[in-house]
């Protein structure tokens, strides 16, 4: 079984950057992003378990379907589901930290000046802690001479949830409409 292969330096990068051009940003991003945490993980953790990569939204869902997304996963040394059992891909335990980064940064989209690009904000991970956590301390409500930042309240929807990072803080104007 290949359960130990190690992606080269440089993996999937031409393919990345092929699905980048053919639309596939954001779910490549999605993933970057998930390397990158898993990674952080395992540094802070110092364990590692293989870690199922689970889409959230249809645009990512519709990319672990695609045939040549699944390619650049194998590259990356990311292994389909095993059994009737797994439904997702999952990111091997045998990856390190290491390896995780350098095959986020190979998959990061290059720009003109062949530099990886920042993305804005980048799609949330199912790893990520829940909606509604308090916010940090330190961010303006901790102070007596501020006044404390509300926290957001999820509004449950009868139609169908969109994924967490496109939901918008409530601002007050339209509470007065």
């Amino acid at each position: 079984m290949e359960e130990h292969w190690v992606p080269e330096e440089g993996a999937g990068q031409d393919l990345a950057q092929r699905l980048h051009q053919e639309g596939l940003a954001g779910p490549l991003r999605w993933l970057e992003n998930c390397l990158r945490r898993v990674a952080g993980d395992r540094e802070e953790d110092g364990v590692s378990h293989p870690v199922p990569l689970v889409p959230l939204t249809e645009e990512n869902e519709d990319a672990m379907e695609d045939r040549r997304f699944q390619t650049l996963l194998r590259q990356l040394g990311l292994r389909p589901p095993a059994s009737e059992q797994e439904s997702f891909w999952r990111i091997p335990a045998a990856l390190t930290p290491q390896q995780l980064r350098r095959v986020a940064a190979s998959i990061a989209h290059r720009g003109p000046s062949g530099s990886p690009q920042d993305p804005p904000e980048p799609p949330s991970c199912p790893q990520d802690p829940a909606p509604a956590e308090p916010l940090p301390a330190g961010l303006g409500s901790d102070s007596d001479s501020e006044e404390p930042v509300p926290v957001p309240v999820p509004v449950p929807s009868p139609v169908q949830p969109r994924p967490k990072r496109r939901r918008e803080l409530a601002s007050e104007d339209e509470d007065e409409d």
